[in-house]
C-alpha cells in the first residue's frame, strides 16, 4: 500500500487521530495514534485495501485480534479493538516506543541481559500456551520493547489455534521465517509448543552471539539445515550456555524441554 503522511492519514480510522507513521511491512502500515476517547496513545496497525478481499489475508487478520486479545501477560502487546474503516482493516494496539529486538542483537547484547529477555520471553510463550496457541513465527523482529525496556510479542497472524483447525500457509510455500523454523515445521507437520521453544533456542543464540543463526543461506538451505543439516555452536566463551542451547535446538520436539514452563524455571534470572 502506498504510505501515507500523518496528514493524509489523520482521519483514516473514526476514533483515533494520526499523530506519525511509524513503520511499515508488505500488507500494512503503522501510526502512531491517539485515541480520541481518552487520549491513549497507541499503535494503529492499517492493512491494505486490496487484501479486505483475500480469504487467507482476512482470516489472519481476525484471528491476530481474537488471539491476542485473550491473552493477559505484561510480555505480550495488548491489543484494544480491531474493525474495519471503508476499504481497510485495521488493528488498536499497544504502542510499543523501544524498538526491535532485531535492533538491539544488531548493537550488541550481553549474555546475562540475553538471559534475562530469554527468560521473558519464555513467560509470554507460557501464558500463549496456555491458550492453546502456537506463534509459529517467534523472531526478533516480532519483539518488540517498552520504554521500561520490556520485551513484548507481537504480530499473531501466522499464530495457530491448537483448538481449531485453521492452519494459514501460502499457497506453494510457507509464510513464517525459514531462519527460525523449526525441523517439524520445515517439514510441514504439525506443530505444538515446542516449536517455539526451537525458534527462541534461535533467538538465544542470535543474541548471545550477535550472529545470524544462518548466514548468508538462502530460503531453502536454511530450511535443510534445519532438518539435517550442522547447527552453529557458542564460542568457546559462551560455553555455558550450549547446554540450554542444545536443549532448546534438538531436532525431536521430545528431546527440547517440553514447555515455556520449564524452560523458565531453567533459566530465570
Amino acid at each position: 500500500m502506498p504510505t501515507l503522511t500523518a496528514n493524509e492519514a489523520r482521519n483514516l480510522v473514526p476514533g483515533y487521530r494520526v499523530l506519525a507513521p511509524v513503520g511499515r511491512g508488505g500488507m500494512a502500515q503503522v501510526y502512531l495514534a491517539e485515541r480520541e476517547k481518552d487520549g491513549l496513545q497507541l499503535a494503529l496497525k492499517v492493512l491494505d485495501a486490496s487484501l479486505r478481499d483475500d480469504a487467507t489475508f482476512r482470516e489472519r487478520f481476525e484471528q491476530e485480534y481474537r488471539l491476542i486479545a485473550a491473552i493477559d501477560n505484561e510480555f505480550v502487546a495488548h491489543i484494544y479493538d480491531q474493525g474495519f474503516s471503508g476499504e481497510h482493516p485495521y488493528i488498536a494496539m499497544e504502542f510499543l516506543p523501544g524498538g526491535t529486538l532485531a535492533a538491539r542483537i544488531h548493537e550488541g547484547i550481553g549474555s546475562l541481559e540475553a538471559l534475562r529477555i530469554a527468560s521473558q520471553i519464555a513467560r509470554a510463550l507460557d501464558a500463549i500456551h496456555a491458550h492453546g496457541i502456537v506463534h509459529r513465527d517467534l523472531k526478533p523482529g516480532n519483539i518488540l520493547f517498552r520504554s521500561d525496556g520490556r520485551p513484548a510479542i507481537v504480530d499473531f497472524g501466522l499464530a495457530k489455534d491448537l483448538g481449531r483447525s485453521i492452519a494459514l500457509t501460502q499457497a506453494g510455500g510457507v509464510m513464517a521465517t525459514p531462519r527460525y523454523m523449526s525441523p517439524e515445521q520445515c517439514l510441514g507437520e504439525s506443530v505444538d509448543a515446542r516449536s517455539d521453544l526451537y525458534s527462541l533456542g534461535v533467538i538465544f543464540y542470535e543474541m548471545l552471539t550477535g550472529r545470524r543463526f544462518f548466514e548468508d543461506q538462502g530460503p531453502a538451505a536454511m530450511i535443510a539445515a534445519h532438518v539435517h543439516g550442522e547447527l552453529p555452536r557458542l564460542p568457546e566463551r559462551l560455553a555455558g550456555y550450549q547446554p540450554v542451547l542444545d536443549r532448546l535446538l534438538a531436532r525431536r520436539a521430545e528431546d527440547r524441554f517440553q514447555s515455556a514452563r520449564e524452560l523458565f524455571a531453567h533459566i530465570a534470572v
